[in-house]
């Protein structure tokens, strides 16, 4: 009597194919979403609006952008940008201006908040459209600088009467403001992990997005070897004979749960670098 080693019943296959089809699933939208998220699209501008300025969706029409308004920084959306500047953009007829709300562009910025280091936190300033270095009262910020402004560089001019600005570097990222001492919705050491391979700060639906994604793989992963593991024991037991058969289509269990797992942490590194 030949023993034909089959470690995954048929049930077990549907939920692991389900399983894989989940991840599968998930690492496309994903990749998707993170893709989509950093294009910048066109507005339409009820203003000359100049490059750099920060901008929020006007209150009355939802395809129009305004500066954004000084005391309010939740209402930042993103920077107006040169075209020249956008690899890929979304851009409709009639419309403008374009704004970026992800990615690394130049936004002017003035120092009334105090001179900005590379790596400040910025939000909006007493300027309408002007961004300045973010304080634990504000509730929202554009991103991090990229370099420094004290306010003394020669090329810097006057936006007003009293506030003088430049335009400097800036990681957009628009959110939350993280020097808020609240509770966080994210486990920090998630966080802080999902941002050092980033390299930049993420909204909460990417870092949300990247730990369903985890936790799917190691789902699948784990099912595919512990119902292998199991399937394979339960045949050596009947038939000890085979265990040579056994242990190498258990192996070949072991390497794709192997092949899943890493499938899935790929897809999570390209929705954190996007």
């Amino acid at each position: 009597m030949t023993l034909v080693f089959r470690p995954l019943s048929k049930r077990s296959w549907l939920a692991v194919k389900f399983g894989v089809g989940a991840l599968l699933l998930a690492t496309f939208l994903g990749t998707a979403y993170a893709g989509a998220d950093n294009i910048p699209r066109s507005f339409k501008a009820k203003d000359d609006l100049q490059l750099g300025v920060v901008v929020a969706i006007s209150r009355d029409d939802s395809s129009s952008v305004e500066l954004a308004p000084a005391g309010t920084p939740d209402r930042i959306y993103g920077v107006v940008i040169s075209p020249s500047e956008a690899s890929v953009s979304i851009q409709n007829r009639g419309q403008q201006v374009l704004v970026a709300n992800g990615g690394i562009y130049s936004v002017l910025v003035t120092a009334e908040k105090g001179s900005i280091s590379s790596g400040n936190y910025l939000s909006i300033s007493s300027t309408d459209g002007v961004a300045a270095k973010a304080t634990s009262n504000d509730s929202y910020v554009l991103g991090r600088a990229l370099q420094g402004f004290d306010g003394n560089n020669s090329t810097a001019n006057k936006t007003s009467s009293t506030t003088i600005s430049d335009k400097i570097r800036v990681q957009i990222a628009p959110g939350k403001n993280p020097l808020i001492n609240s509770a966080g919705l994210v486990p920090e050491p998630i966080k802080r992990l999902s941002e050092y391979i980033a390299g930049r700060r993420l909204s909460l639906l990417r870092i949300y997005t990247v730990f369903a994604i985890f936790l799917i793989t190691m789902i699948v992963s784990f099912t595919l070897v512990w119902v292998g593991v199991r399937s394979g024991m339960v045949a050596i037991g009947r038939n000890p004979l085979s265990r040579h058969t056994i242990m190498r289509s258990l192996s070949q269990v072991i390497f794709s749960a192997v092949g899943v797992f890493f499938a899935g942490l790929t897809g999570i590194y390209l929705i954190l670098r996007l």
